[in-house]
């Protein structure tokens, strides 16, 4: 009889616990927050008796069919509701400013990557800190943590794909012109000379539209200004305790894209240059080489395909003096969660819950990429497989823009002058001004 009674009393505790956990767990009772134990495929029984509606904020040019997958999971098993409402992508950070000036908090919304968006949003004063959470950052690669990392705290959980920027090529063009991905830097220019010599354009720069020629410096920089400088360098750069100017492997970048400019290894009218044209001509066979991000792929396989962009497009990193040099990533965009959001626990939990394995994975099975999650998966095309084997390699870094608060300000611009007059000093000198009066007006410390 006294086992008997024991063995009830176990029974009822352990009903009880089960009780408490189908609620959502001690640190959201009541709040709507989804069970941290729970799955894409969880039971009705786990949903909850007073489910709420949260908002998730995104910008317009954001593909939503994702994060709407996603989401249906999270309302099956919660019963929680996410209302998307979408912002213009051309306004979207003045817009979110505005909301955060008036106190009209979203539940949750998608930011740009990297620490200075915490300068934009006063994130210490106004943004859930996410550095000690738990559930949060067991699987995310660390170099893509770490960029956003600032002052030891974290404002923003990144949430997507790693971009990519480099040396994108036609391997057809390669082939017909006989020649293979280059070993080295001086190895790209006799590469691009032999390209000539067989009547292709080795080089393609869409300098009308401005932003273009910005590509070649920043994945320049990963593999010949970050080796010099460090991070130790990127770190002063941050204080302004270093010059742009004072930088000699960045004015040798200058140097090299004056170069390529003066051995004619550009199209013809190179000012006239843009985007769209270079897309065409690379796809048509024409053009060989452009430094570009990896937004490339997906305007390539809207004009030409699926198999064309499998078969026919290739990348390599800017390679460095003496080997193929470092694959230059970009972070996704980061989720954040305002403090004084209306619903500010559940959307933690609801983060908790996008960033499960089988969520992530049911992420990426709708908008394919190159996984920040150790562990996930996700179908690439070989042009990506290539950059993911430079990341598994350990020879990959981020965007430096995604490692300093402070902007390149007008870099456009000053690039659009340098193809024009050639004046090397004088656009460092541009850049270095611009980066600076950008950290001053942003009151950063050292500025």
């Amino acid at each position: 009889m006294k086992k008997m009674k024991t063995v009830s009393i176990v029974l009822v505790l352990g009903l009880l616990m089960t009780l408490l956990a189908a609620c959502g767990g001690g640190n959201n009772e009541g709040s709507g927050g989804a069970s941290p134990s729970g799955s894409a495929g969880a039971s009705e029984g786990a949903k909850n008796s007073d489910p709420v509606t949260l908002t998730f904020v995104i910008s317009n040019t954001e593909d939503t069919t994702a994060f709407t997958k996603v989401f249906e999971a999270y309302e099956q098993q919660t019963g929680n509701k996410v209302e998307l409402q979408a912002l213009p992508g051309g306004d979207y950070d003045n817009l979110i400013k505005t909301r955060f000036s008036t106190g009209d908090f979203s539940d949750l919304f998608l930011m740009q990557p990297g620490t200075k968006q915490y300068v934009k949003l006063r994130a210490e004063e106004t943004l859930h800190e996410w550095s000690g959470e738990s559930g949060v950052w067991d699987n995310v690669i660390d170099s893509i943590k770490q960029a956003q990392v600032e002052n030891d705290k974290i404002y923003g959980v990144p949430y997507g794909s790693t971009g990519m920027m480099g040396v994108f090529y036609n391997k057809e063009v390669f082939k017909q012109a006989g020649v293979d991905v280059p070993k080295n830097y001086a190895d790209l220019i006799e590469i691009a000379k032999k390209i000539k010599a067989a009547g292709f354009t080795p080089f393609y720069e869409g300098v009308k539209d401005a932003w273009p020629p910005q590509v070649f410096y920043y994945t320049g920089w990963v593999t010949q200004v970050d080796p010099a400088i460090g991070e130790e360098g990127v770190a002063k750069l941050n204080r302004n305790e270093l010059k742009f100017t004072d930088i000699p492997e960045l004015k040798d970048l200058f140097a090299k894209q004056k170069e390529l400019k003066e051995l004619d290894l550009y199209q013809k009218n190179v000012m006239a240059g843009t985007y769209d044209e270079m897309q065409n001509e690379m796809g048509d066979g024409k053009v060989a080489m452009a430094f570009m991000l990896d937004g490339i792929i997906s305007q390539m396989e809207q004009k030409f395909g699926k198999d064309w962009v499998a078969n026919n497009l290739g990348f390599f990193p800017f390679p460095s003096e003496t080997d193929q040099g470092t694959a230059m990533i970009t972070p996704p965009n980061q989720l954040m969660v305002p403090e004084k959001a209306k619903n500010r626990d559940a959307a933690i939990e609801l983060v908790k819950f996008m960033l499960q394995p089988e969520n992530v994975d049911l992420f990426y099975a709708n908008k394919p990429g190159i996984p920040i999650f150790e562990g996930a998966t996700s179908e690439l095309y070989p042009v990506q497989e290539d950059v993911k084997a430079f990341i598994d390699a350990g020879k990959s870094q981020v965007n430096i823009q995604n490692r300093l608060t402070a902007s390149f300000v007008d870099f456009s611009k000053t690039l659009q002058n340098f193809f024009l007059d050639g004046d090397i000093d004088k656009a460092i000198g541009e850049f270095s001004a611009n980066y600076q009066k950008d950290g001053k007006a942003k009151l950063l410390e050292g500025f």
